[in-house]
């Protein structure tokens, strides 16, 4: 057995940061590394309170979509959207400069 049995001959795998940019460019993420960033981080970045009822969506344009799971969540996002947004600058630069909120869907 060898570590490389499940990879078809005559195809290498891809290195993970091209399929990283692949699924980011159909995400439509502005800058990789600061969607990276963004995302992976967002707990830490946002805290727990918010973290659980708001999740990041797409970064596109500087615009950063989150979907909140209560319309009572997107009303008090709408209140915390400067401080909200100054936290971010401080994590992923100017890359985030407009906050779009949408809310859950429920079946």
């Amino acid at each position: 057995m060898t570590d490389h049995e499940d990879i078809p001959p005559g195809k290498p795998p891809s290195p993970l940061n091209d399929v990283l940019s692949r699924v980011l460019r159909r995400m439509k993420m502005s800058d990789e590394a600061s969607a990276i960033s963004l995302f992976s981080s967002w707990r830490q970045i946002v805290g727990d309170g918010i973290a659980d009822h708001v999740t990041p969506q797409r970064l596109e344009k500087r615009t950063l979509t989150v979907e909140v799971d209560d319309p009572a969540w997107a009303t008090q996002l709408k209140f915390l959207e400067s401080q909200l947004l100054s936290t971010l600058k401080e994590h992923v630069g100017d890359e985030v400069d407009t906050l779009h909120i949408k809310v859950r869907r429920t079946r």
